[in-house]
């Protein structure tokens, strides 16, 4: 077995490709969760055995490029389904989109490297070597992690979304000291590993340093989880009415077919009071699920707010509403009917992140002609405000569209205004029967830790759940499958918002201390260990 291991640690490539296959497979759909502790393992051997800074940085471009082969296949459906194209050529686009999605991990593999050979580590006492791959490493990787922007706002330790013994960390510092002391656990592991004996013998007490992290994640989950005590609010009974109701009709109802329209809202409807009898307090509709602007007078509005009022329980619903900057133009709004007060409280949230390719298309100012070549996608104006949503008694809802759920950046605009609760409007329909919709539902989820409060989630074609503020997840619906479920929620009640909410991302700031305080000492040591 040893032999096997070091002829391993002996060949790059495989150790580039073990690297990239223990990312993706520890997420949706396979979530073989274990596999992510491998993965510092792996990386920072494939670093050391590089020829050179451009053989690390071509290696670590590999690895990128296996984790976005294997996690975001599903962009190749997109192209095919909504760009028009021929599968042949999405897969040829989808591969070029491979070599641009994660570039953190040829520049952590490039900066580790350049280093590793320009500081002499290797040659640094047992001390200050054992430091760096427990400490340095992990804060440069954490570093590349948060810097590099990606289409999915996603980290390594994302992949830990249902491991709620080990996450409730995140409320004081997101998920960078999740991955910190993840990569700080494979990264001193490997490190004594691949150590000679007497090294290792005289090493162990490295192991003090990712322990203590763990022992924090640990022991911080545990008191939540446990013994630490909410103030909780209002007991909730949310319906989540997902129609299975996909882009394409919704796009033609919207240009103008009466019949689709008719059945759209027809669809919705009909299955919202097929739970009438449960008595929800509030009713969600998804995404862009009413093919109208309700901002506007019109006979299907009048329609829809009839029904509203006919109900008597608040209804959460996408739709569209009139921009006035742009007579051309809408926006992929949130709205909130109100029929317990009269008159009918209506609220409204415009989306403030666009997804490119599907709400815009980049440069589609410039060039006007690309939304005539590519007429599946929209060209929305683009919200500016986070406006809170508030029911008849107080309750206050955060309300997000889509793709804002995972920008944890923007999440803190909402959840720093004191809400009771967070409402995510979803259509995942774009990416088909694919892992997408498990992997967005899966990064969501990290908000109701972050801001402590419960999590409302429904979409036009799954999945649909609730977390509670403990980020525990409720049975999930089918993808592609009609389903309307009520789940019941408890909001917590308005306080402080949490460390994080109000900080953001500070442990930031401990990596850059820490990286400053290892490039000076190897300044200090350059001299003594190149003798």
């Amino acid at each position: 077995m040893l032999k096997i291991f070091n002829t391993t640690f002996h060949k790059t490539w495989l150790l580039s490709l073990l690297s990239g296959l223990s990312v993706f497979l520890a997420f949706e759909e396979f979530r073989i969760v274990p596999v992510i502790f491998f993965f510092p393992f792996f990386f920072n051997s494939m670093v050391s055995s590089s020829r050179n800074l451009k053989q690390a940085f071509a290696w670590g471009f590999f690895t990128s490029f296996v984790v976005m082969l294997g996690g975001f296949y599903w962009v190749t459906f997109v192209i095919h389904e909504f760009g028009g194209l021929p599968w042949g050529i999405s897969a040829l686009l989808f591969l070029g989109f491979c070599g641009f999605g994660a570039l953190n991990f040829p520049i952590f593999s490039s900066c580790s490297y350049w280093v590793e050979k320009t500081f002499l580590v290797k040659r640094q006492s047992v001390f200050t070597e054992g430091l760096w791959y427990a400490l340095g490493l992990p804060a440069l990787f954490t570093l590349c992690e948060w810097a590099v922007p990606k289409l999915f706002p996603w980290f390594i330790s994302h992949a830990l979304f249902q491991q709620l013994w080990l996450i409730q960390i995140c409320e004081i510092t997101g998920a960078t000291f999740l991955t910190f002391g993840l990569y700080s656990l494979g990264s001193t592991l490997g490190w004594l590993f691949k150590a000679d004996k007497e090294t290792r013998e005289r090493a162990l007490w490295i192991l003090a340093i990712p322990s203590t992290c763990i022992l924090i994640m640990v022991g911080f989950s545990t008191w939540t989880l446990k013994s630490r005590s909410f103030k909780m609010g209002r007991e909730l009974k949310v319906a989540l009415v997902q129609a299975n109701i996909g882009s394409l009709e919704k796009l033609h109802a919207r240009q103008g077919v009466v019949s689709l329209m008719d059945e759209v809202l027809n669809t919705y409807q009909a299955q919202t009071k097929s739970i009438i009898d449960q008595k929800p307090d509030l009713i969600l509709w998804p995404e862009t699920a009413i093919p109208v602007e309700m901002d506007r007078p019109s006979y299907r509005q009048s329609q829809v707010i009839e029904f509203i009022k006919n109900l008597r329980i608040p209804l959460i619903t996408g739709a569209y509403s009139t921009s006035p900057h742009h007579v051309y133009r809408d926006y992929n709004s949130a709205f909130l009917f109100d029929p317990t007060v009269s008159p009918l409280r209506v609220d409204t949230y415009h989306k403030n992140i666009l997804l490119a390719f599907g709400e815009y298309f980049p440069l589609g100012d410039t060039f006007p002609s690309l939304y005539k070549w590519f007429p599946q996608v929209s060209d929305f104006e683009r919200g500016k405000t986070q406006n809170i949503f508030t029911l008849s008694d107080g309750t206050r809802l955060g309300v997000s569209i889509c793709y804002e759920a995972i920008v944890p950046g923007f999440m803190r605009k909402i959840g720093s205004q004191g809400v009771n609760a967070l409402v995510n409007l979803t259509n995942d329909s774009w990416f088909g029967p694919t892992s997408e919709p498990h992997l967005h539902g899966a990064l969501s989820t990290f908000r109701a830790i972050e801001h402590r409060v419960p999590l409302m989630r429904v979409t036009n074609t799954g999945t649909s759940f609730v977390v509670s503020h403990l980020g525990q997840m409720s049975t999930k619906s089918a993808v592609y499958q009609p389903e309307t479920s009520v789940r019941t929620v408890t909001t917590t009640e308005s306080a402080s918002p949490t460390v994080y909410a109000t900080h953001g991302d500070w442990f930031i700031a401990i990596t850059l201390l820490t990286l400053g305080t290892f490039f000076i000492i190897f300044r200090r040591n350059r001299e003594a260990v190149s003798v």
